[in-house]
């Protein structure tokens, strides 16, 4: 897949890439049905706005067909020159999950580096394919906007804030990456296993890691074990690397965990002070960290935490469908 600034010759194609946004109900400021006319027009204004310097449009090609596109505005308020905005990020419906998403937002963010941007700002429908993305890139939400807009088809639709920083630690994916996310839940799952073996627990593990890449503190569910129904993986991880660190904060550390955290855990999180945390699969019923409530990011804290979803997801979920149906005497699946 090749990124690279659109033309004048991309504005047919342009065009029917918003179009079939709009026809999916994507929330890019305009209602169904668009007019071929409408969006040529648009995309007409911004490439002459691009060629002024106010902003960048970039697209993603797949055997040079353009398959995404994304917008970076650069020319904000004068009290603002350090921030930019993302816009009109979208890819063509058969490219969606192909990664052509996630490349187009790496190449805005350099092309704001190499503007001596520091700040990217972005608003997206809270609908859970979009601002789960954006929070796997590192996004932080700011909070929600009620009825903030009409959506393509009708009805209002509420919009998430979110926010990045480019020059602060982890501005580019906290300096992790992907291969090391993995190392890490493997860790996990090894400890969810010894759920299983040794306790006969739900297959959940979690690790602490310092920002110096050490392990601080680690744990397995213990509830049934330990008569205690707040030992989730997650907090005896937290206890013991807090003992360990002797700090009943854990300042710049990641927690992997194997299983999305529930409420109790997302919150023993932000009064922990983790900066990070990574976890396998989803949990759809009672998951705090974007699947049924957004507890890390909620801007009414003082302290949100940056998350990172879906790492080996299949496998931790596989793990943890196995286990429930060996409870019920049923085969592994």
């Amino acid at each position: 897949m090749q990124i690279a600034p659109v033309t004048h010759a991309d504005i047919d194609a342009l065009s029917t890439l918003l179009i079939e946004t709009v026809a999916a109900n994507g929330s890019v400021g305009f209602m169904h049905p668009l007019a071929e006319q409408e969006a040529q027009a648009f995309w007409a204004q911004a490439l002459a706005s691009a060629a002024r310097g106010e902003r960048i449009i970039l697209g993603a090609r797949q055997d040079d067909r353009l398959v995404g596109t994304g917008t970076l505005l650069l020319a904000m308020a004068p009290s603002q020159p350090h921030r930019a905005e993302l816009t009109k990020v979208m890819t063509s419906p058969s490219m969606r999950g192909s990664g052509a998403g996630a490349a187009l937002i790496a190449a805005l963010e350099q092309a704001a580096r190499d503007h001596r941007k520091s700040l990217l700002t972005l608003d997206a429908a809270v609908i859970d394919g979009a601002t789960t993305f954006y929070r796997r890139l590192g996004y932080r939400s700011v909070g929600d906007i009620p009825d903030y807009a009409y959506k393509p088809l009708g009805g209002l639709g509420a919009t998430r804030v979110f926010w990045k920083s480019l020059d602060a630690p982890g501005g580019q994916g906290s300096g992790n990456t992907r291969a090391d996310d993995e190392r890490w839940m493997r860790h996990a799952l090894a400890l969810a296993e010894r759920a299983v073996s040794e306790d006969n627990e739900i297959p959940v593990g979690a690790v602490v890691v310092s920002p110096d890449g050490v392990v601080v503190g680690e744990g397995w569910n213990r509830n049934i074990a330990e008569h205690d129904p707040s030992a989730h993986a997650e907090i005896v991880a937290m206890r013991r690397a807090g003992q360990g660190l002797g700090n009943h904060r854990l300042v710049g550390c990641t927690l992997y965990v194997t299983l999305e955290p529930c409420a109790m855990c997302a919150m023993a999180m932000v009064h922990a002070r983790i900066a990070r945390v990574v976890y396998g699969a989803t949990d759809p019923k009672t998951g705090a960290a974007g699947s049924v409530f957004d507890l890390l990011a909620d801007p009414r804290h003082n302290h949100r935490i940056e998350v990172t979803d879906g790492v080996l997801a299949e496998e931790a979920g596989m793990r943890l469908t196995n286990y429930f149906r060996a409870k019920r005497g049923k085969s592994p699946s």
